[in-house]
């Protein structure tokens, strides 16, 4: 869907920001909308209420027809191959589009990178325990709960795929509400994961994208390989060709001081500090990053001295909406290449009981 300079000003100009208090007085208010939910639940009435999905299989979790919106999403997997949650790919697709507007491994998208399991709250995304943490990457039991609104004008589709060499099993749930008509000016959402294994010199590149729409979070996590702290590095974000922010630090970016410590808040946090190995969020709810024809959002490497080279790796995961169409995402890293961290010793490690 193209929109006009107009269209992508009102776009903009949008973005509700509710207290607690709005929340709560919103309650009594009808709405005019109708729900609904899919599940995995047993279609014999019985309680075997998953869904089975072979190695290089994809499972459709929702295909809806019609405006409407997702307003949660719940996926439970139980794998015993270690790393499983690298190994099976997000994949979410608007209005009968030919490639996804959301590609993330499952991990990575619902806050914890390197396949680990954490428990942690935010005002986004939630998982409900810790099973292994990162002791042990063939973890499973938790439930990964999405509460990002992601809204579509004629169709929606989410698929899971299984990029690994074991069966997986899946208890999901999505609740969307459909309408007689699309509201106006809503952005769609995405999600995508780059990786820099070691990145080359220069900042390393969260999110480029193009078009008219808002950036919402995103997620970095880092496997310190240097040693020391790794996050002088400032965020630098391009709006329209020029720029428009430079932070003061990584630990700045993420809400925090004097390094980073774990736990957990609405908006930032630190759901995984196991040395060497770390990952952050930071929701830009209140404070919705802005662009109406393009975004390059950077954060510096190392000790964040130029040349901005250091031995450690990347990942991360950026969160969006914008107008469609959206420019082609970088080729997704196989499998092998997102498990390039796991040394011997990790993947040992991960094989425990």
């Amino acid at each position: 869907m193209n929109i006009t300079a107009f269209g992508c000003a009102l776009l903009l100009g949008v973005y509700p920001v509710f207290s607690q208090e709005d929340l709560a007085a919103s309650l009594p208010a009808l709405h005019d909308f109708t729900s609904h939910r899919i599940t995995s639940a047993d279609p014999t009435g019985g309680n075997a209420d998953w869904r089975d999905l072979p190695p290089g299989g994809t499972l459709v979790l929702a295909d809806i027809h019609g405006p409407g919106c997702i307003v949660h999403f719940r996926d439970n997997i139980t794998s015993r191959e270690p790393h499983h949650l690298q190994l099976h790919v997000l994949r979410m697709f608007w209005d009968g589009e030919t490639t996804p507007s959301v590609e993330v491994p499952v991990g990575d998208f619902f806050g914890v990178g390197f396949g680990f399991t954490e428990k942690f709250a935010s005002a986004l995304l939630c998982i409900d325990q810790q099973p292994g943490g990162a002791t042990n990457a063939a973890a499973m039991g938790a439930a990964r709960n999405c509460y990002i609104p992601m809204p579509f004008a004629r169709s929606a589709r989410i698929t899971i795929t299984n990029e690994g060499k074991e069966p997986s099993r899946h208890w999901f749930e999505v609740n969307y509400r459909s309408y007689r008509h699309a509201p106006r000016n809503q952005g769609y959402f995405h999600a995508q994961y780059r990786q820099g294994t070691p990145p080359p010199a220069g900042p390393y590149t969260i999110l480029e994208a193009r078009g008219c729409g808002h950036l919402i979070g995103c997620l970095l996590s880092v496997k310190n390989n240097d040693g020391g702290w790794w996050g002088e590095g400032d965020e630098i974000v391009f709006i329209d060709g020029q720029e428009a922010m430079h932070g003061t630090g990584s630990e700045d970016y993420f809400c925090e001081s004097y390094g980073l410590r774990a736990g957990c808040f609405p908006y930032f946090g630190v759901p995984l500090l196991e040395e060497p190995f770390t990952t952050a969020y930071r929701w830009h709810v209140p404070d919705p990053v802005t662009f109406r024809k393009s975004i390059r959002f950077q954060i510096e490497q190392g000790n964040g001295v130029p040349p901005f080279r250091s031995g450690n790796d990347y990942y991360s995961v950026a969160y969006w909406y914008q107008t469609e169409p959206h420019a082609p995402f970088p080729q997704l890293p196989g499998v092998a290449e997102r498990l390039s961290w796991a040394t011997a010793t990790d993947q040992s490690a991960a094989k425990k009981p």
